[in-house]
């Protein structure tokens, strides 16, 4: 993959991690309800403190990959939680994938561009 392509994704998939983790302290932006069973999920993990947990993972990742340290643990980590933002949108709020849905598909960009560092994970 072009270097300049994965720089710029990189950047970008680390901002987008970044701004979406410290949103979830922050609020700058609120979103709106989620209607169901998906809203009551998601009542739950904010009341219970995981989803500051996983803000701060967002968090983190996000710094890493603007800063190129960590870079296959940050989207290790990343990806499974975009992977599952993914799936509850996909069930509980389809109207609003598209950002859960972004974002995975950067992560699995760069998992590719960086697919040398990886070959590790998949030995036997």
């Amino acid at each position: 993959m072009n270097e300049k392509v994965t720089i710029i994704v990189r950047i970008l998939f680390g901002l987008f991690c970044l701004f979406f983790g410290l949103n979830n302290f922050a609020q700058f932006i609120v979103f709106p309800p989620i209607p169901g069973d998906g809203g009551e999920l998601l009542r739950i993990y904010g009341a219970s403190g995981f989803m500051h947990l996983i803000a701060i993972m967002e968090i983190l990742g996000g710094l890493a990959l603007l800063t190129k340290k960590y870079i296959p643990l940050a989207l290790t980590v990343l990806i499974a939680i975009l992977f599952n933002a993914t799936v509850f949108h996909a069930l509980h709020d389809p109207e609003n994938i598209v950002g859960a849905l972004l974002g995975l598909i950067m992560g699995l960009v760069l998992v590719y561009a960086y697919k040398v560092r990886f070959f590790s994970l998949m030995s036997s």
